[in-house]
């Protein structure tokens, strides 16, 4: 399936839903097994309001096919539900059964020679059980979702590709719901795929721009006929948009070695139940990497900590003391005001990149995908751009988000709970399969030896194609949430700005020099020199359950011989000043 991005920065799916059908866009969400719809008859939030576009509503009122679903042995009783997932998004609303077509599709023969960049199609007009098929579309009837009339955090449908939730007492736990909800095992028991699994791949978030070539629509959308709209079809890689792709691992648009890991297990704070329905995986130490390729650890050697990888979400949220070294490298500023960081706009143009490890994985992301443009700006009239990282005491746990997906390629099984990671073909990072499309397989006939490119692959239950499986105790390796916080805390006032009401930054723009800082855990101490001035002598102190074990970090920062000198010319200036004063 083709994915676009829309104005607000989500990434998207065409669907038509009902009969006649009402194009939706649904963000995807990898962390929710659930889809649902904004409703256009009793949303409180959006209803004939011009924040909400109508184009996204749907009136179940207007569907011919609709049916409300109802609570077993409560015949006549609409089902109600009131959802709260554990990334913040919560939602509330009735659940409605309709037809759900998603538009935009290619279907790959098993046996085909070529991979999704040439986009063979076979021609099928076949109906198996819920699921009906074409060339170029999927219809899916008898599928459930959630018809929201209230959501805070995501104003938008979702379609969701979430394993199953085992949450007990909780409203979101698989009990709640049959499998009419779990549109991925419509299409296992149709026979197009053969496990509930799918790859994702976003186009390094060029969607929007490349888009617009194709259509005159914003969205990156035709118009058809009946006043509808559908995305864009083209059959290059590098046409803007990004790949969804079920039941299957595509080679051509990644680059080296794809690492699959086991999903780690989410717990429940209140009943210590775990649940492994979320792409939670173990990330390592995470580096600041020059244009050149110099490498600085912004945590440490030992750094090992879980992570969700939430599609739905533009923020990453990571430890503070991690946030505060990157914004040192990058000479960031902290409004308390606005609690978020400022950064010059223009060190995106420096190709300075954040480096995320996975055991002996390295995906890099760069430093543009993670600001943001603002209104504001610093005195010498630079423009100021907000950085997308926030302390993972917000919400309890690590994130990784969008920003980090448009440079990474993610395969998940979600029957055998592993993710697959690799590093994204990426026109933006100058990534891309070497010629051959960069891997090969080898295989022993009569006659010898043979290499030959691969193509796509099945996922199968247990099994991602292509990837060295890395395992973990996972009796030891749990996300265990922490408590909740509403701001940044220890952050150190040299590096806090004000901002005025005419949207000017004050607090000093900070040059990049060369200084040395040292990091200390609980088991060990390592150096390395950082990129900017640095913090004044001080001890910060985090602490960040992960995967069963607490991290204690104790961060000491010494002053650069730079800061003493302007300390030194400061004082002076003081005594002279009172000196003066105390003369008059």
């Amino acid at each position: 399936m083709l994915v676009g991005v829309n104005e607000y920065s989500y990434y998207y799916v065409n669907v038509s839903v009902g009969t006649p059908g009402q194009i939706q866009q649904l963000v995807i969400n990898t962390a929710s097994p659930y889809s649902w719809v904004m409703s256009g008859s009793n949303n409180s939030q959006c209803y004939n309001q011009s924040l909400c576009s109508s184009s996204t509503f749907y009136f179940h009122e207007r569907s011919t096919s609709a049916t409300n679903s109802l609570w077993h042995g409560l015949p006549g009783q609409q089902k109600l539900y009131n959802l709260g997932f554990i990334d913040g998004i919560a939602i509330n609303g009735t659940a409605v059964n309709d037809v759900i077509t998603f538009p935009n599709v290619s279907i790959i023969s098993s046996n085909a020679a070529s991979s999704v960049k040439s986009f063979k199609k076979t021609t099928h007009n076949v109906t198996t059980g819920n699921v009906t098929y074409t060339n170029d579309k999927i219809c899916v009837s008898n599928l459930s979702f959630i018809n929201v009339n209230e959501s805070s955090n995501l104003q938008s449908g979702v379609l969701g590709l979430g394993g199953y939730i085992l949450f007990p007492d909780a409203p979101i736990d698989k009990g709640n719901f049959d499998v009419s909800f779990y549109f991925i095992n419509d299409m296992v028991t149709a026979g197009i795929i053969d496990s509930p699994s799918y790859s994702l791949w976003l186009n390094s978030g060029r969607a929007i721009e490349d888009a617009q070539s194709y259509s005159g629509n914003q969205d990156g959308s035709q118009t058809n006929d009946d006043g509808s709209a559908t995305l864009a079809t083209s059959n290059s890689l590098t046409d803007g948009f990004g790949r969804l792709t079920f039941g299957a691992v595509d080679p051509s648009l990644y680059t080296g070695q794809m690492y699959q890991f086991n999903m780690i297990p989410f717990m429940d704070p209140k009943t210590g139940v775990a649940s492994t329905g979320y792409p939670i995986v173990p990330m390592g130490p995470i580096y600041m990497v020059s244009k050149g390729g110099a490498r600085q650890n912004m945590t440490s050697e030992q750094h090992f900590e879980p992570v969700l990888i939430d599609s739905s979400f533009i923020g990453n949220y990571l430890p503070a003391s991690t946030i505060i070294q990157i914004a040192i490298q990058i000479g960031a500023t902290y409004v308390e005001s606005l609690d978020r960081w400022l950064v010059p706009c223009y060190l995106q143009s420096y190709d300075a990149k954040i480096e995320f490890t996975f055991y002996k994985l390295r995906i890099q992301v760069p430093l543009s995908d993670l600001l943001t443009n603002s209104t504001m700006h610093y005195s010498d009239k630079q423009p100021a751009c907000f950085l997308r990282l926030y302390a993972n005491s917000y919400i309890g746990f690590n994130i990784l988000s969008q920003s980090f997906l448009r440079s990474a390629y993610m395969a998940v099984d979600l029957d055998g709970r592993t993710v697959g990671l690799a590093q994204a073909f990426s026109n933006k990072l100058k990534f891309a399969p070497a010629p051959g499309q960069q891997q090969t397989t080898t295989t022993t006939t009569n006659s010898g030896t043979v290499s030959s490119t691969p193509t796509l692959a099945a996922i199968k239950s247990g099994y991602i194609p292509y990837a060295y499986h890395k395992l973990y105790n996972t009796t030891s390796l749990a996300l265990y949430p922490a408590s909740v916080s509403t701001f940044m805390s220890n952050i150190p006032g040299q590096y806090t700005a004000t901002v005025f009401s005419n949207g000017i930054i004050t607090g000093r723009m900070r040059s990049l020099y060369d200084t040395s800082r040292s990091t200390t855990t609980k088991s060990s101490t390592s150096f390395t020199s950082s990129l900017s001035l640095v913090l004044p002598s001080g001890n910060i102190s985090t602490t960040m359950s992960a995967g069963a074990m607490k991290l204690q970090r104790a961060v000491t920062i010494h002053p650069s011989q730079n800061d003493n000198n302007q300390l030194y010319m400061a004082l002076t200036v003081m005594v002279v000043f009172i000196t003066m004063n105390l003369v008059w």
